[in-house]
């Protein structure tokens, strides 16, 4: 909830195929044909009991594990859970949204979209052009979700370069994108000798000093991100303003270090609930990050500013960078929660890294379900939810968005496969959007050029964590700019047993516009939104590192999924739609 595009990437053993072997279960999709229309009526009931909690479990495990790295809009992560969503859509029949061929060829990054991303059979409404993609590309310049706008500021890759000299004069070169990636915010083309300072930090009140008897003057400061991670110094599990990425460069340019090396730790794993496979095939790459969470905010604004130059690098550069197994020296530090001194040696490192302002690339993922009854079947009901969470912070700790929002995503991709059982009449729209954390950018874009007519959507349904608080309660928005949406979900619960006994209407402005779901409520489209509970502080978790697979309750996230499916079902068979929002 509110407070890039990358290269296709090998697949990863921990995707999850659950979307695939339910379709294959279930007659559906990838050429086996979908499943009959339904008669008027019930939805099957069948199609309910595909809504299934261990597809939950293993959907948040995978979208809020370590090697997504919080899903920010652009990543890799989110790249990678793109690619896990497609999966899905694509595994249950879905179809490509209309247009998507010529939505790629006119905003994409050029060349043919990536062979995970391609739907079976024809666009949805029987499109020319082949399957399509379920990518909905989109171009953005700046964020505008976090005060005011700030550009998007995006490295020039060819143009970047990082080398180390040894003490006998042997020079080695280092891979973009393997080995290192620009700092954020600071480029700049520098050369000095390399010298480690420790995580970078000092503290009189925990008696921590990493620059004591170390001359940075003129040099290049090879630092740990983050702080140690120490069960009682350092405030244990929390972290202190010290550990912030931008404090420290304050601090090495006040000791007069002409650069920085900025070293990536290992992430430890949050605990899980069932579903996750174990561990990738291979290593997530080394991303660039445009931008950080939000939750760490530094003691200083340098970061808007000028600031000394750096690069990030994965541990095993640094290690070959220092000549000593830099995670080895950092678990040292954790354990003792002292400072540890490194010698230099004479290594000489140079750096030059080149970012200039510019537009990133996202997407938004969309799947078609054809709706069953041709005089009904050109009106549309959209469901979504956001993929996207808010990233990596500033101290180096991971926001892993179980709750926000793989929870309502995993609730989307059990959807879809409860509504293609069901066949409803009108065609529906499955939307995961990106951007939503950075001022509801992405379903802004798509509400504003929809791939058919406005006119043509009947109902928004929205979901947006959905994995805490009371199991049996769902808590609705949206009934006082649409009275009428509050009997079709009335209605829904009293279809079948959702597991949801408890609908508490929530009518709090400030709270209805932070979704997805007021982008559609802004172009006169009916909207609902289910959230899991209020008011939202009584998530002690949200947008913090601590929200975390174990803390999600696939129980109600599956109860809110039966009530979200039933009430779409509703909207997409009804023979009349509902009236235009009330303003």
């Amino acid at each position: 909830m509110l407070g890039s595009w990358s290269a296709p990437l090998p697949a990863v053993a921990l995707r999850l195929s659950l979307g695939r072997s339910l379709a294959l279960s279930l007659g559906l999709g990838l050429g086996l044909g979908l499943a009959p229309p339904a008669v008027d009526g019930d939805p099957p009931p069948a199609a309910l009991k595909t809504i299934d909690e261990e597809a939950i479990e293993g959907h948040v495990a995978y979208l809020a594990s370590p090697e997504l790295e919080g899903r920010d809009s652009p990543s890799v992560g989110l790249t990678l859970a793109a690619e896990h969503i497609a999966g899905v859509f694509a595994a249950a029949g879905l179809a490509a949204a209309p247009g998507s061929a010529a939505r790629w060829a006119d905003h994409g990054p050029g060349g043919e979209p990536p062979a995970w991303s391609l739907a079976p059979g024809k666009e949805g409404e029987g499109g020319e052009g082949g399957g399509g993609t379920f990518l909905w590309p989109f171009r953005v310049a700046e964020l505008s979700g976090r005060g005011e706008p700030i550009p998007f500021r995006r490295p020039v890759p060819e143009r970047c370069a990082l080398e180390c000299t040894e003490p006998e004069g042997v020079t080695g070169t280092f891979r973009y994108g393997v080995d290192f990636v620009p700092l954020a915010r600071f480029p700049g083309d520098v050369r000095g000798e390399l010298v480690w300072a420790g995580f970078g930090i000092q503290n009189t009140s925990e008696r921590y000093d990493d620059f004591r008897g170390v001359s940075l003057k003129d040099r290049i400061a090879l630092v740990l991100e983050g702080e140690p991670r120490h069960r009682r110094k350092f405030k244990g599990e929390e972290v202190t303003a010290e550990s912030a990425i931008w404090n420290k460069l304050d601090a090495l340019a006040e000791m007069g270090a002409r650069g920085v090396v900025l070293v990536r730790r290992e992430r430890a794993a949050p605990k899980r609930r069932r579903g996750a496979d174990g561990e990738p095939a291979e290593p997530t790459p080394l991303a660039f990050r445009y931008t950080y969470a939000s939750w760490a905010v530094p003691t200083s604004d340098r970061w808007r500013g000028a600031g000394i130059p750096g690069v990030e690098v994965s541990a095993a550069c640094a290690s070959a960078l220092l000549g000593r197994d830099v995670e080895e020296l950092a678990r040292r530090i954790d354990r003792s929660g002292r400072p540890l001194k490194v010698k230099p040696d004479g290594r000489t490192v140079s750096f030059r890294t080149v970012i200039e302002e510019g537009e990133v690339l996202l997407q938004n993922v969309l799947g078609w379900l054809p709706g069953s009854d041709p005089a009904l079947a050109e009106e549309v009901v959209v469901v979504g939810a956001h993929y996207d969470h808010i990233g990596v912070g500033l101290r180096g700790r991971v926001g892993y968005g179980a709750d926000d929002n793989a929870s309502g995503t995993a609730g989307l991709l059990e959807i879809v496969q409860a509504l293609v059982a069901a066949r409803p009449r009108r065609s529906v729209l499955f939307c995961a959007f990106a951007a939503e954390e950075d001022g509801m950018i992405g379903s802004r874009r798509l509400a504003q050029e929809l791939p058919v007519s406005r006119e043509r959507v009947v109902a928004m349904v929205n979901l947006d964590m959905i994995g805490r608080g009371d199991p049996k309660e769902v808590v609705c928005m949206g009934f006082a700019a649409n009275p009428a949406m509050r009997r079709v979900v009335k209605r829904a619960k009293a279809l079948a047993r959702t597991g949801v006994r408890k609908l508490s209407e929530v009518d709090e402005p400030g709270l209805f516009r932070r979704s997805d779901h007021f982008s559609f409520h802004e172009v006169g489209i009916p909207v609902v939104f289910f959230l899991e509970g209020y008011p939202l502080e009584k998530n002690k978790d949200y947008h913090t590192w601590r929200d975390v697979p174990d803390q999600v309750d696939a129980t109600k996230v599956a109860a809110t999924a039966r009530l979200a499916f039933l009430t779409a079902w509703i909207l997409a068979t009804d023979d009349e739609r509902l009236p235009a929002p009330e303003r």
